[in-house]
């Protein structure tokens, strides 16, 4: 959960390329209606409501954008949390084997990767790795 949220912490409010014009008082922006298919769409706002709603999105003095800073930082995101649950005495979360990309597409698309896509009875098996052939503007 904290990694999917971890995603959508750290945008900023809007960013310089949505913003299209100020003129007559007024400041027209791009924005996605996800209530109709993600349509992008153009709104006019008096500068006033633009500003109201822009800065309902500033971090407060004394906050800071948790992918900077504290037990969330990217950086030590896993040693902080192990603390906190040693900390507090909370068993660490249950540790699930690694699915292999086999079992994955099985399960996933039903293809089983390691069959013959052609006739469905024999394994594939790894002969070989052939290195990639150099890039036409490479003149190593």
């Amino acid at each position: 959960m904290l990694a999917y949220l971890g995603r959508y912490t750290h945008r900023v409010a809007l960013s310089n390329d949505r913003l299209l014009a100020l003129a007559d008082d007024r400041v027209r922006f791009r924005w996605r209606d996800s209530a109709h298919g993600d349509r992008v769409k153009v709104m006019a706002l008096d500068v006033d409501e633009f500003l109201r709603r822009f800065l309902l999105h500033v971090v407060p003095d004394g906050f800071v954008r948790i992918r900077h800073f504290g037990l969330l930082a990217n950086r030590r995101r896993t040693t902080a949390l192990a603390q906190c649950r040693r900390l507090l005495t909370h068993p660490p979360p249950p540790v699930d084997p690694a699915e292999s990309v086999r079992d994955l597409m099985l399960r996933v698309t039903g293809i089983d990767i390691e069959r013959c896509p052609v006739c469905q009875q024999g394994l594939l098996r790894h002969v070989e790795v052939l290195a990639p052939a150099p890039a036409a503007w490479d003149t190593s």
